[in-house]
């Protein structure tokens, strides 16, 4: 065997292991959710969806799910539309400044999350700011916003700016040149923002519980204290639930991330096409 073969299975090997030791725990989860214990073990003595009735039952359990939506879309609905507007101004009017911009945007991605939620419940009694789902949708929508300028600024590199000049020349007013010809094109990016986004904030359970509490508690939180004061059968049918969800988004973002780098303006086609002629 090459040196390089060596390297390219060793290689191999290692990514499955790292797969393997990120993923089996929470298949392991998925069984437990079916189980006709009323204790979590593993492997369960029996199969039943008798869980899931009951966690469809409990309204303590539907409210937190249909918080965690809540917050998730309405964080992506403030985060999507900045990210496309902080994309479209670092990439297209680059300034001396604009790498500062870039890291104080990204800077939630770096700060622990520990720290993150501290801070701003910290802030909240400081300038005595109401805490709650409001201020959790706010604090996810700063935490999301760093992978949707991110993802989006990389279709905007590889984007041929004199499309947007021509548009102009033709009579296309900045809004009218934005939505007819970038928009378009940058479409798959935008929606694995959204993912992505949607992901972040589904997922997050730090934040809402310094944020929100056990008053209004999202599904990650509800699941935390409930593994923490009792051992609740109901929570591996709620980790199904996320990671099922979690799997759906991350599958449509790579689909999204995958068209977005590779959609281009074919070779041989007329620009002047592409334009709207208004």
């Amino acid at each position: 065997m090459t040196p390089g073969r060596a390297i390219q299975w060793v290689r191999w090997v290692y990514g499955v292991l790292i797969a393997a030791f990120l993923i089996l725990p929470s298949l392991i989860v998925i069984p437990m959710a079916f189980s006709t214990s009323m204790f979590l073990q593993f492997p369960p003595p029996g199969y039943s969806v008798d869980y899931f009735q009951k966690f469809f039952a409990d309204p303590e359990w539907t409210s937190a799910l249909g918080r965690s939506l809540a917050v998730a879309f309405c964080s992506a609905a403030v985060s999507v539309p900045l990210g496309v507007m902080a994309s479209w101004a670092l990439v297209r009017h680059r300034r001396k400044y604009s790498g500062l911009v870039e890291s104080v945007i990204v800077l939630p991605m770096m700060v622990p999350v520990v720290i993150f939620g501290f801070g701003l419940y910290l802030a909240t009694l400081r300038w005595n700011f109401p805490s709650g789902l409001t201020t959790v949708v706010l604090a996810h929508a700063a935490m999301s916003l760093p992978f949707v300028v991110l993802t989006i600024s990389a279709a905007l590199e590889t984007f041929d700016f004199s499309l947007v000049n021509a548009a102009r020349a033709h009579g296309a007013g900045p809004l009218r040149s934005f939505s007819a010809v970038v928009a378009p094109l940058i479409a798959p990016a935008v929606g694995a923002g959204l993912l992505i986004a949607l992901m972040t904030s589904f997922d997050e359970a730090v934040v809402a519980t310094f944020l929100a509490g056990d008053t209004e508690p999202t599904l990650p939180v509800k699941m935390f204290a409930s593994i923490t004061y009792d051992l609740n059968p109901l929570v591996p049918v709620a980790a199904t639930i996320l990671t099922a969800l979690t799997l759906v988004l991350l599958i449509a973002s790579a689909v999204l991330v995958r068209l977005a780098r590779t959609r281009n303006v074919p070779s041989g086609v007329d620009r002047e096409e592409l334009v709207p002629h208004v």
